[in-house]
């Protein structure tokens, strides 16, 4: 497996880094460290005396300087644990180019921390990782929390491909790792409430929400029982709601470690911000979260 971790030496890129001890096994995998620093923005300041230019090309060095050390010393200590590690210095825009070496490098993986929603630090609409959940070529773990022994986790399934795919991810963890698996399909409300309709109407409403519900019995106990066959502990329950919420709340309710999900690639910004049930875990969710790009 080909792994590449974003890192900005704050904890949360730390946890990043522990969190992959926990699902992978440093043996079978390879690690590329990442750091992007972002000069663009300067090209495009007014034109400055040669006093002030100088000053700032200074600042700038120094900048290059410590993200070369800060990629150094995490080098230096991921080495202790895995064998094949290498760092590398990016320029640009963080997403951009964290998801085009992710491309180039062809990983398996992309690892990056999030502070996530805060009272005081909220998760804005240009948060790197955000973008990265839009952008990225394949599954991104988004590190929210410290690295726990990965005992519960929360998937969410509605019968794409993606999330079959995501499923297909946790049977290919180490054998050593098989946590509890709480499988969950959740049942959208439909578009009935905040408008008026017949009484029929909702009759009708209410046999399709019957009918939903007995699929999405069905899918979550298929699941649940693929995964059991792999060896993980899992059940299958319905929820109804917005999907997003949904999860979230469910995840706290189980005390989980990790909510997986699956999200479609080739959305564009506005259909990724304003209705992805990943965009919704990854802001809210009380732990980490595997989004599975398809």
């Amino acid at each position: 497996m080909k792994i590449l971790c974003a890192i900005d030496g704050s904890r949360y890129s730390q946890w990043a880094l522990a969190w992959l001890r926990r699902l992978c096994s440093p043996d079978g995998c390879s690690l590329l460290l990442v750091h992007a620093v972002d000069m663009t923005q300067f090209k495009t300041l007014p034109k400055l005396d040669q006093k002030s230019r100088s000053a700032l090309v200074k600042v700038l060095e120094f900048s290059l300087e410590g993200a070369a050390r800060l990629l150094e010393v995490a080098e230096v200590k991921a080495a202790k644990t895995w064998g094949d590690v290498r760092a590398k210095l990016l320029r640009g825009h963080p997403a951009k180019v964290i998801a085009r070496s992710a491309k180039r490098e062809r990983a398996d993986l992309l690892v990056i921390g999030s502070r996530g929603v805060t009272e005081f630090q909220p998760m804005l609409l240009g948060s790197v990782s955000r973008k990265l959940l839009m952008q990225a070529p394949c599954p991104v773990l988004v590190v929210k929390k410290p690295a726990s022994t990965l005992k519960r986790v929360v998937l969410g399934t509605d019968g794409s491909i993606e999330s079959w795919e995501a499923v297909a991810w946790l049977r290919q963890l180490p054998e050593k790792i098989r946590p509890a698996v709480t499988v969950a399909s959740v049942i959208p409300p439909l578009p009935l409430e905040s408008i008026r309709v017949p009484a029929r109407a909702l009759a009708v409403g209410d046999q399709v929400e019957g009918v939903l519900r007995r699929e999405a019995q069905k899918l979550a106990a298929r699941v649940a029982g693929t995964l059991r066959k792999a060896g993980f502990s899992a059940k299958g329950i319905v929820l109804s709601g917005p999907p997003g919420a949904e999860l979230v709340k469910l995840a706290g309710c189980e005390r989980a470690n990790l909510i997986v999900v699956g999200s479609r690639s080739g959305r564009s910004a506005h259909e990724y911000f304003m209705g992805s049930v990943a965009d919704t875990v990854v802001k809210h969710a009380p732990c980490s979260v595997l989004v599975y790009r398809g």
